[in-house]
């Protein structure tokens, strides 16, 4: 079942305004907004390596390409950085660098657990989205930036196709199954109707 709970802008920030105050606030704000502004899926974050997000010189990749091993169904993955998105992992990569110091290489995990370098359970990331979304009213998951990165794409008058290629789906039908609408764009758009 897709979530259809629709989060607005001013939500959001007072989400990051939450996550700021958290004892980890650095590892869960960047999956927070792997998923908003990337629009991936937790297998696909909670996997990442630097190798995957960075070049050798420590810059920002254009475009986070991943193995079938990272993603869902056996199928590689391709998420574009946008300038927002990239400032964010720009600022996480000297987060990464001072935590593990002569540890740090290419096959480090961007986001692990308490045992060192292995990546979050898949659960313990659904509990830590589940338990910030409540804490503002919103019923909601490690899905739910999907959502958003989706509608707001969308609302901009991003082509549908284009978002689906973009969220890495196989089907345009599954991609609006994650639109999400509420009443105010559904009255805008009979409004929109004169003769």
């Amino acid at each position: 079942m897709v979530n259809q709970e629709k989060v607005s802008d001013n939500q959001i920030k007072d989400i990051l305004v939450y996550i700021n105050g958290l004892y980890y606030k650095k590892p869960i704000r960047m999956m927070f907004m792997c998923s908003i502004l990337g629009g991936m899926r937790s297998i696909n974050f909670r996997s990442l390596q630097v190798h995957d997000v960075y070049k050798p010189d420590g810059t920002v990749k254009e475009t986070i390409d991943l193995k079938s091993d990272k993603n869902k169904g056996d199928r590689t993955a391709q998420y574009r950085v946008n300038q927002q998105l990239r400032k964010e992992f720009e600022d996480y990569y000297g987060y990464l660098k001072s935590r593990w110091k002569d540890r740090f290489s290419e096959d480090t995990y961007l986001f692990t657990s308490q045992k060192m370098n292995k990546p979050y359970n898949p659960r313990s990331i659904y509990r830590i989205f589940s338990s910030i979304y409540k804490k503002f009213y919103i019923h909601g998951g490690t899905h739910m930036g999907r959502h958003i990165y989706i509608t707001k794409l969308i609302n901009n008058g991003i082509n549908p196709f284009i978002v689906q290629k973009l969220v890495n789906h196989r089907s345009v039908q599954t991609t609006q199954r994650y639109y999400q609408q509420d009443a105010d764009l559904l009255q805008a758009a009979v409004n929109t109707l004169k003769f």
